[in-house]
């Protein structure tokens, strides 16, 4: 008799999931049905191409639609990333060109009349590294909240943002996979039961910088309109590589001794265009290593490409948002307390990388300054420590912490919240909740905080489907719970406190305005404060007002 029943519940199971199918504008799609971790059910459908495969001919291009499709594709599990620049690891995962694959996951069954709001998440990893699986972006928390997820393989490192800075290789080819993936969701989100007209793009660090760099872009017209940033700006200095084709003619050198500055770059894109995705990853690898990309930016970046059909980045980055050429859209931007607090886990080293900056103070003036003169770049190096500091930065571990914090990530993000103040609604946070379940140990510093960079995510999304809230303290389930709140109160309606007041614990969240910076203080309770780095961004504006040369990029 169990063995009947199991069969027959087997068979329902196996039905059951047999019959979740969505038809798409290329063809017909199979999802799975799973639970949230309070079992909630929802539906997910991974691995929809969106995009030819970028292979051959198309390698270095914007990505082109993907073609149509006979029958049912099963859209049950995700086994394609994209090339890395670093090692993948997991055995289940096929790291390959032929990566352009986006997943959908709703609350609501498909075939259902519903009109759901959509947040289009986009992964961080530098530019880099980064795929969106579902055992990496689990969805499960958001599944509680009425909206549906969307996330997307977009090609990252030398296959994503190597550039010529010319027609030949204009990169940005991942903000183009963003971009075409967004199209997608118009052309598709309703089969889901979602709403086209309510899409809010929002990402992580990398993914953060993503969702500034296509708010710049007239191309994403009506694709959404809200964005939420997650501590990662187009002002962030990493965000940009301001020596593309630098670096893009090394890589060709290290594969073709005969290649030089003067070779056309159509000669150079041929030859990457030949050698297979191995060799130009090694070739990569064999480019000099840089002290600090955080600062200096990630070898394989974003870029300001020429004007042309596919173009999508076209303007420097701070001149854009300061003449307000960008969507206008309200975003949600903000940064955890202290992003770069694992500087200093290891005090022996931390010690010794700031006896270089105070024996070398030109260290302290960004590349985004484009100041040349050494006497000039010592004078700006001295004023910029003194603004943190009086004496020397490695006598002050809390002051050099934060240093590192702002120059990364709190100074781009700030000014970038200013700028576009004076265009849309901007509700700027600073999450500071120190939860240790979620978060795990920190170094304690005097002076800085604890809060580090990525210490955000666990509270929005599972891991290797493995989670359980009950577990976690009280404290940490209601800081998840009200993140998670406002982030879909705004996706919903593009106000973040709306619904759930009683467990959000206000009734109110100000806008910035550029002379009153009032913000959304995220720790054991929720905030307003204002003028948040008060003490050394209006002084570093003064900086760069008087001494970097313009036009801006990142700040």
């Amino acid at each position: 008799m169990y063995i009947i029943k199991l069969l027959l519940f087997l068979g329902i199971f196996i039905s059951v999931n047999a019959d979740i199918l969505v038809t798409t504008t290329k063809g017909v799609i199979r999802g799975r049905q799973e639970y949230s971790q309070r079992g909630i059910s929802f539906y997910a459908f991974q691995e929809i191409p969106f995009a030819k495969p970028p292979v051959g001919d198309l390698r270095f291009k914007a990505p082109q639609p993907a073609d149509s499709w006979e029958g049912v594709i099963d859209t049950v599990k995700n086994r394609k990333v994209c090339v890395q620049q670093g090692v993948v690891n997991d055995p289940a995962l096929e790291e390959t060109e032929d990566c352009l694959y986006l997943n959908v996951y709703t609350p609501t069954y498909p075939s259902s009349n519903a009109s759901l709001p959509v947040i289009f998440f986009i992964y961080g990893g530098g530019f880099v590294v980064g795929y969106a699986t579902f055992d990496t972006i689990g969805p499960h928390y958001m599944m509680e909240h009425d909206v549906i997820v969307v996330t997307a393989n977009y090609r990252v490192g030398l296959m994503g943002f190597l550039s010529t800075e010319d027609e030949s290789i204009p990169g940005n080819f991942g903000l183009k996979d963003q971009h075409l993936a967004f199209k997608w969701v118009q052309e598709n989100i309703k089969s889901f039961g979602g709403d086209p007209t309510r899409v809010t793009i929002m990402g992580h660090s990398a993914g953060s910088a993503s969702v500034a760099y296509q708010l710049m872009s007239k191309k994403n017209q009506g694709l959404f309109w809200g964005g939420v940033m997650l501590s990662g700006s187009s002002l962030s200095p990493w965000s940009y590589q301001r020596n593309a084709r630098k670096y893009a003619y090394m890589m060709a050198k290290s594969l073709n001794s005969s290649i030089d500055e003067n070779t056309p770059s159509r000669e150079v894109r041929d030859l990457f265009l030949r050698v297979s995705a191995n060799d130009l990853k090694s070739a990569s690898w064999r480019l000099p290593a840089f002290e600090d990309q955080l600062i200096s930016g990630f070898m394989f970046a974003p870029v300001v490409e020429p004007e042309g059909e596919d173009a999508l980045i076209t303007e420097p980055m701070y001149s854009a948002i300061e003449n307000g050429h960008m969507l206008q859209v309200p975003i949600i931007i903000g940064i955890s307390s202290e992003e770069r607090i694992w500087d200093a886990a290891n005090a022996t080293s931390f010690k010794a990388l700031l006896e270089t900056y105070d024996n070398n103070v030109t260290k302290f003036v960004n590349d985004d300054m484009h100041l040349t003169d050494q006497t000039v770049r010592e004078e700006v190096g001295n004023a910029i420590r003194k603004v943190y500091v009086d004496g020397l930065i490695q006598d002050n571990f809390g002051r050099a912490v934060k240093f590192f914090s702002d120059t990364s990530f709190a100074r781009g993000i700030i000014q970038h919240a200013l700028l576009q103040s004076e265009y849309s609604e901007v509700y700027f946070y600073e999450f500071s909740y120190y939860g240790p379940d979620f978060a795990g140990w920190r170094p304690t510093i005097a002076g800085a905080d604890k809060i580090n960079h990525a210490d955000i995510d666990p509270y929005l999304w599972v891991k290797n489907n493995v989670s359980n809230l009950d577990t976690f303290t009280k404290d940490d389930v209601l800081a998840s719970e009200r993140l998670r709140i406002l982030i879909t109160n705004f996706a919903k309606g593009l106000y973040p406190v709306t619904d759930h007041k009683d467990i959000l614990g206000v009734d109110y969240w100000p806008t910035v305005k550029p002379k009153n910076f009032q913000y959304m203080n995220i720790n054991n309770t929720l905030d307003v404060q204002r003028d948040l780095k008060q003490d050394v961004h209006p002084k570093m504006v003064e900086i760069y007002e008087k001494y970097a040369i313009k036009p801006l990029d990142t700040f």
